[in-house]
């Protein structure tokens, strides 16, 4: 799954460098080539894919040996790789005890929640002021790919396509500032995000037409419906995290 953290991520190597990649071998996530300039950033995003998942629960601690072991790489680019990880609050690295996964209070929530309100906000307006006609083909064309992933019920195509469609409106403001705040904010906010469409399906209806309603605005170029219909939708994603106990530290 590639989203808005792997679009800020996964700049090409350099001339004349190999970059790296993360490659399935019998059912086996293995890398498929070591030379590369991004190697801990890849892993970075492996682990966090994890992590969203759930498959590394909040709290539970990170084993380097068994990354080390299912990727076929050291351990030292596992550690820069939670250096990362630890920068953007996904892990916390304890002194002789290793990493484990933070966990996500309600307060936490909340106040990532309001600071994205705030830059997304932002987004809008600046995406439908600066955005090129090509631009916001894209824009559209990730909010239909949204439509048709809740009508076949494709939680995961649906979570994919929300990020595509985030990645489409950031590239359109021309602000590369604002790209980087998001992007930081964009692992925790993908944990919440993931939570509340896998434990309320039914939710992605309403969810949607949001977005749907959002993506009218931006092609009619109209920043001030935009940047209200955005904050309403970060605001209403606040409201079912906490309201649903997604995270369950007070």
């Amino acid at each position: 799954m590639k989203m808005l953290h792997d679009a800020h991520r996964s700049a090409s190597a350099p001339a004349g460098r190999t970059e790296n990649k993360l490659s399935e071998f019998n059912g086996k996530t293995k890398m498929a080539f070591q030379i590369s300039s991004n190697l801990s950033e890849q892993i970075a995003e492996h682990i966090t894919d994890k992590v969203i998942r759930m498959e590394i629960r909040p709290g539970e601690r990170i084993m380097e040996t068994a990354i080390a072991d299912e990727l076929s790489v050291s351990r030292s680019p596992i550690r820069e790789a939670l250096r990362i990880l630890e920068k953007n609050r996904l892990v916390e690295l304890i002194p002789r005890r290793g990493a484990r996964v933070t966990e996500l209070s309600e307060t936490f929530i909340a106040h990532l929640c309001d600071i994205l309100a705030v830059l997304l906000g932002l987004t809008a307006r600046q995406c439908v002021k600066n955005g090129s006609d090509t631009d916001l083909k894209a824009i559209d064309n990730a909010a239909k790919t949204s439509e048709l992933c809740v009508n076949r019920s494709d939680v995961y195509g649906y979570y994919k396509s929300i990020f595509d469609f985030a990645t489409a409106c950031l590239k359109a403001t021309q602000n590369p500032l604002l790209e980087q705040m998001v992007a930081d904010l964009m692992p925790n906010v993908r944990r919440i995000l993931y939570a509340s469409f896998s434990s309320k399906k039914e939710e992605l209806q309403k969810n949607v037409e949001i977005v749907l309603t959002g993506n009218r605005f931006v092609q009619e170029r109209n920043g001030k419906m935009a940047e209200k219909t955005v904050c309403d939708y970060v605001q209403k994603a606040k409201e079912f995290a906490l309201k649903n106990k997604i995270f369950s530290t007070p």
